[in-house]
This record gives structure tokens, C-alpha cells and sequence, in this order.
């Protein structure tokens, strides 16, 4: 049987960013007000880990190479998506619905679903009228936006 590796990310930021790594694939990421002790055993992991430290001093990254977990194929339709809006862009839960065939609202249910933030950037999906939700919080979703130059909502 082989052995599996779980690692585990721990930025600062203006709150802690964790992502939680198991054989090479991050399966949830998430802000906590707590320190957690990294635990890194990969050069990926190593890499993954400078490059959120990076993106939290505001320089641009692309997370798109980075495997993730995805809870349902649906989702995974939907976020595909949402990984192909750049830093710095937004884009709205309707331009995001029509790219994957689907509603707005199943959008948003979708990206509720997320487990990854940050890595696959549901913050810069927002609503025609203003910022529209985040799991993590709207101020933070701010924070996340403001931090890539994307305009304040």
C-alpha cells in the first residue's frame, strides 16, 4: 500500500491562510485567526507555499497549476471556470453562468462549495450590482480584491 503524505500550509496575512495538502493535491484551504505549525515534506508544497506568500504581499501568482479537490463534477465545471479569471479581473456570477451552462444561482451555490479559496479564486466572481457573497466572509472577499487591485466594492 502506498504511503500518503499529508502536508499542510500555514501563511500570514491579515489572517492566517491554511491549505491542507494529501499526496500532492490541496483538499481545503481556509483563513483562521490561529497559527498552524506547516508540516512540508515536498518541494511542491515548498513552492506552494512561496508562492501564497507572494500573492499575500499582493504580487501577482497563478494558481492554476496547483491540483486541487473538488467536492461534485459539477463544481469542478464551475470552478475550472473561475481558475481562468485572472488577478486583478472579476468576473460576474452571470458571465461565469453562461460560460459554464448553467444559472447564476447554481453559480453561486458552486462556488459556496469551494474548498479551496484563494487557490481557485471564487472572491473574484462578484454579483451586477456589488460584491455578492464569500464563505470566508464578505470582508474578507474586500480585503482579497483590494489586495489584487480589483477595485473596491
Amino acid at each position: 500500500m502506498p504511503t500518503r503524505t499529508r502536508e499542510r500550509i500555514c501563511v500570514s496575512w491579515h489572517l492566517n491562510f491554511v491549505a491542507e495538502i494529501n499526496n500532492g493535491v490541496v483538499e481545503r484551504s481556509f483563513f483562521s485567526r490561529y497559527e498552524v505549525e506547516p508540516v512540508i515534506h515536498s518541494d511542491n508544497t515548498e513552492k506552494l507555499m512561496r508562492e501564497l506568500e507572494k500573492y499575500f504581499k499582493g504580487k501577482k501568482v497563478d494558481f492554476r497549476h496547483v491540483p486541487v479537490k473538488y467536492p461534485t463534477h459539477f463544481c469542478e465545471r464551475v470552478l475550472e471556470i473561475v481558475r481562468e479569471i485572472p488577478f486583478g479581473k472579476t468576473a460576474t456570477y452571470s458571465e461565469v453562468a453562461v460560460k459554464a451552462g448553467t444559472s447564476p444561482r447554481a453559480v453561486g451555490v458552486a462556488l459556496k462549495m469551494n474548498p479551496v479559496p484563494v487557490i481557485v479564486p471564487c472572491h473574484r466572481v462578484v454579483s451586477k450590482g456589488g460584491i455578492g457573497g464569500y464563505s470566508e466572509g464578505v470582508e474578507i472577499k474586500k480585503r482579497l480584491l483590494e489586495l489584487e487591485g480589483a477595485g473596491v466594492y
